[in-house]
């Protein structure tokens, strides 16, 4: 996979990630452990918001797994734990929603694939030792390692129900920023590129005029 596609998966990625918190911020407050037993209380729907969920995590697990195969040693054990877990987290969001899918009413599974459940926490725990595998190996750009391991613990305390699930913001933004600041420095190697390859004329070989007076 070529620079650009790791640095677009994360792009997207993390963009995918911030719309889906954005958007369950907007939707009615829900209730939140005991407030639930009260009669008329509701949860705030995010069910329906799961395959949007889904996207992002195959797209950063995508990014994570190229990661995972730098030439340095140093860090690269974490980084790849990192992205199994993104992929376990993708592989746990499918499962429940296949079932889902499958049975009427209430799904057994909803703890799979429901935002406030390990569907979520695999992927935000594979962001957090990507973002230490990325410190240890001390990747390029350098703030990106610690900002994805303090983004994951920001996202830690997230609850779907509440204000808490703005806490799923950074982790997202973090990704999107590095997937741009990737783009960026592409687009400067291949500018960088094509003015080297782009010819010269050398006053050492300046070419001869028509009447054969050239340089002697």
């Amino acid at each position: 996979m070529t620079r650009v596609s790791v640095a677009t998966a994360a792009l997207l990625g993390g963009a995918v990630w911030t719309v889906h918190a954005l958007v369950l911020a907007g939707r009615p407050t829900g209730c939140v452990r005991d407030a639930c037993f009260v009669a008329g209380a509701s949860s705030r729907p995010s069910e329906d918001l799961a395959p949007v969920f889904l996207l992002a995590v195959v797209l950063l697990a995508v990014a994570a797994t190229t990661l995972g195969r730098g030439d340095r040693q140093r860090g690269r054990g974490l980084t790849r734990t990192g992205a199994l877990l993104l992929w376990a987290g993708a592989a746990l969001l499918v499962l429940g929603l296949v079932v889902n899918a499958a049975i009427d009413g209430d799904s057994p599974l909803w703890w799979l694939h429901d935002t406030d459940s390990l569907g979520r926490l695999a992927p935000v725990t594979g962001s957090f030792l990507v973002g230490m595998g990325l410190l240890w190996r001390r990747s390029d750009p350098s703030w990106l390692g610690p900002a994805l391991a303090v983004a994951a613990l920001v996202s830690v305390p997230f609850n779907a129900q509440d204000d808490r699930v703005l806490l799923n913001v950074p982790l997202g933004l973090v990704w999107a920023v590095a997937g741009s600041w990737w783009l960026l420095q592409w687009r400067r190697a291949q500018n960088v590129s094509l003015a080297t390859a782009s010819p010269r004329t050398s006053p050492l070989h300046a070419p001869s005029d028509r009447t054969g007076r050239g340089a002697s």
